[in-house]
């Protein structure tokens, strides 16, 4: 069966590189399209220049679409780095039309530029493109007539009026196209993060095949638990860029794909917690079994996965945050995050009281450090929420998403997956397969035990039993709770163990009574002898 499993992960394994390879290519796709409308306010979005994008070799561009706008209309073109703004709008952030007011008397333009934008003299970061474009004059195809070539990472604004007195307001769709492809630039460092993720989870992955088959004849259930896992983890990682390697490629977003990852994500979550949970209660180390508590890991962690499908469809669904929806969408994974975080901190520390009276150091030492590992990813936990409370606090500002939309995706996802990745890995190597894997494992139990607990007289294992029962009456005492299973197992073990002992009575008894006789005279010999003398 450990050979079926092994071979499975080796499969898995293998199709989530050929999902990475097949996903990892390029189409010839122009652009994806962003909407602005033609009434004098600008529209920006984050753009990336060749030279910030590895093996990027062309420039990206902004191309306007003015097919929807009606004939005999002139639209007031302008197109600029937001580094630049300062150069273009006035002391109150407005910008202004060449012609309109007193901006040729007060020599903020010339009569040649009427109807263009205002701009002042100054340096400035990047081209700006400012022009009346003339609809009946364009050609069939008007992108071959507006093309703005983005040469360097920034934000980057696009400002429509009608002139002439017109005061209609168009829609106007801009086709956006980045050096690297179609997906927005402020979702574009997800893809090679992802991708990485992905590489890494996968070397996790095949480096615990290789220590599992090693030893596999002394692999513990927990490790099992920690290879389907680590399957887990790097075929999620693998839909994740696989989302964004796809919307990259054809410009939208892919509905399946979106769906995988919600669900993939939300049941990542859900096994993770699960899977400390019945380690910080002790399964597999401590106890062989949770009885009717395994029944309820189960049910929170199913209650959890369903919270987190709810709070995820919400988050892409939903546009306006109200009272409501974090009432029916975010507190319930709230309160189901919270009883997982409580019952792990709280079944450590009753693992760990246990072991510490059983005097088994070597299973208090892997608690101890998997109790440090989870209290360190709380600190950082609260260290971010706190960096990110900070950092968001500014939110509303103009400047803040073109001086920190580089970073946002990092503050609101990436440094989550890091942290998950270091705790994933602590534990990985913590449970590592070893030559020595049984020192985790319950046959510990009766070596590092009190001697009185299992004490053999006569190799009678039924009084094996009677102390084990005594451990698990214990137990109960130490909060670890009954377990009627343990306690069938042990009848049906002293059951086998009465027949055992009849048939050694009658076969055995009488030639080791025999024996017993001839080596008490055998003693008792030189006694009688040293009394003689």
């Amino acid at each position: 069966m450990l050979q079926t499993s092994i071979s499975r992960q080796t499969l898995v394994s293998a199709v989530a590189v050929g999902l990475l390879v097949l996903l990892y290519h390029a189409s010839s796709v122009l652009a994806y399209t962003e909407n602005i409308r033609t009434d004098g306010e600008p529209r920006c979005w984050p753009m990336y220049g060749p030279g910030s994008v590895p093996g990027a070799n062309k420039d990206g561009t902004l191309r306007p679409i003015f097919s929807s706008i009606p004939p005999a209309t002139n639209i007031s073109l302008l197109i600029y780095n937001y580094q630049d703004i300062e150069v273009l709008a006035d002391n109150g952030g407005l910008f202004q039309i060449c012609g309109e007011g007193r901006t040729i008397v007060d020599n903020k333009c010339t009569e040649a530029d009427r109807g263009k934008w205002v701009v002042r003299n100054g340096t400035t970061t990047s081209t700006i493109l400012n022009r009346i474009v003339d609809v009946d004059a364009l050609p069939a195809n008007p992108t071959l007539r507006v093309n703005y070539p983005v040469t360097q990472t920034g934000f980057y604004c696009i400002v429509a009026l009608p002139v002439a007195g017109r005061i209609d307001d168009y829609a106007m769709p801009v086709q956006v196209e980045n050096p690297y492809g179609l997906l927005p630039a402020i979702e574009y460092p997800k893809l090679p993060f992802y991708g990485f993720l992905s590489i890494v989870y996968l070397i996790i992955g095949v480096g615990w095949m290789v220590l599992s088959f090693m030893h596999w004849r002394d692999l513990l259930l927990i490790q099992h638990y920690i290879s389907a896992v680590t399957i887990f983890l790097t075929l999620e990682m693998s839909f994740n860029y696989g989302y964004f390697e796809d919307y990259n490629v054809w410009g939208r977003s892919s509905s399946t794909l979106l769906v995988f990852v919600v669900v993939l994500n939300a049941a990542r979550n859900s096994v993770s917690f699960f899977m400390l949970l019945i380690v910080a209660l002790g399964y597999g180390v401590v106890r062989p079994t949770l009885g009717r508590t395994m029944k309820k890991c189960v049910y929170l962690a199913c209650v959890h996965f369903a919270c987190g499908i709810v709070y995820a469809a919400s988050s892409l669904l939903v546009i306006d945050i109200t009272i409501w929806v974090l009432l029916f969408c975010v507190m319930p994974l709230s309160i189901t995050m919270t009883i997982f975080y409580f019952w792990i901190l709280n079944g450590i520390t009753q693992s760990m009281a246990h072991l510490e009276n059983r005097r088994q150091a070597v299973k208090l030492q892997m608690y101890r450090r998997l109790w440090r590992l989870l209290v360190a990813s709380v600190a950082v936990i609260i260290l971010m929420f706190i960096v990110d409370t900070v950092f968001f606090m500014d939110r509303d500002s103009p400047n803040w998403l073109p001086d920190h939309w580089q970073v946002r995706w990092f503050l609101l996802d990436g440094w989550l997956n890091l942290l998950y990745l270091a705790v994933f890995l602590g534990i990985c190597i913590l449970w590592r397969p070893t030559e020595n894997n049984q020192r985790y494992g319950l046959d510990e139990l009766a070596q590092d035990d009190f001697d009185d607990d299992f004490r053999v007289t006569n190799g009678n294992t039924a009084g094996q039993n009677l102390n084990l029962r005594k451990v698990v009456a214990r137990d109960e005492e130490e909060g670890f709770g009954s377990d009627d299973e343990v306690l069938r197992d042990i009848s049906d073990e002293e059951d086998e163990d009465e027949d055992v002992m009849k048939w050694a009575e009658q076969n055995v008894g009488p030639a080791r009574s025999s024996l017993d006789s001839q080596e008490e005279r055998r003693l008792k010999g030189p006694e009688r002898d040293g009394k003689m003398h």
